[in-house]
């Protein structure tokens, strides 16, 4: 007798509608909105009701839209929002842009707190062959330098919590971003690689991505690098001729 072959179903995608956005206030009691991304095997909805449950507040229900500025702040973006862009599967994080002060693109410095085992460098070096944005490395005990927009990237066991890296902005503001990548899970160098990638991605403007070759695709971690839809995106975000 032959044996019905059994096909397993593909992953969903976890693209930027089913994003898990959580809302929360940062010390000086402005707003800030984090992506937290699922590890793997663990859905967007399953790890909002982890959150929920593990005493995170804030967490918004599955389509609603964080805020994208600061409450009462006046600003061209709040009676005239920009639009929010794509390209091919890439996606942009509505309104989370950074300013060019004195440059023609926008200077984001990575201000690296991780251990050996989480390739920040070579996730940086990824972006900075983007064009309209500049991505830099730095160690953090160097410092952010003064008139550029600074990330700090950060590690450590933040338990099964469900999510392997978050990203956290002051909506309509220039900082501070913060970037989080969990040690608690088992991961392989390409899995480290991925994640790394993707949460740098977030840094820089960019929501998931809808394909696979993608490092800003959300749920599988397979591609360890951006997209080409991924660089064509962000100088539609940042059309200023670059330097």
């Amino acid at each position: 007798m032959v044996q019905p072959t059994v096909v397993q179903a593909a992953p969903a995608p976890h693209d930027d509608a089913d994003t898990v956005y959580v809302t929360g206030k940062a010390k000086d009691g402005s707003t800030t909105v984090t992506i937290y991304d699922p590890a793997e095997g663990v859905s967007p909805d399953q790890l909002r009701t982890m959150l929920r449950r593990s005493g995170v507040t804030g967490v918004l229900a599955k389509g609603v839209r964080p805020p994208t500025t600061q409450p009462g702040q006046k600003s061209a973006q709040a009676t005239a929002p920009q639009a929010c862009l794509s390209y091919g599967s890439a996606r942009e994080w509505c309104n989370h842009r950074w300013s060019y002060g004195a440059f023609n693109d926008p200077q984001v410095y990575f201000l690296d707190h991780t251990s050996s085992r989480w390739p920040v460098t070579n996730a940086v070096a990824d972006w900075y062959k983007a064009v309209g944005i500049d991505a830099y490395y730095r160690w953090y005990t160097a410092g952010c330098p003064s008139g550029r927009h600074c990330v700090n990237v950060y590690n450590g066991n933040y338990g099964a919590s469900g999510w392997y890296g978050l990203t956290t902005w002051n909506p309509g503001t220039q900082g501070p971003v913060t970037v989080k990548l969990n040690d608690h899970y088992s991961l392989t160098a390409n899995q480290h690689r991925t994640i790394a990638c993707h949460e740098l991605g977030h840094a820089l403007s960019l929501a998931h991505a809808t394909s696979t070759s993608s490092c800003m695709y959300s749920g599988t971690y397979i591609s360890l690098h951006p997209s080409s839809n991924d660089y064509s995106l962000l100088p539609r975000i940042y059309p200023k001729p670059g330097t």
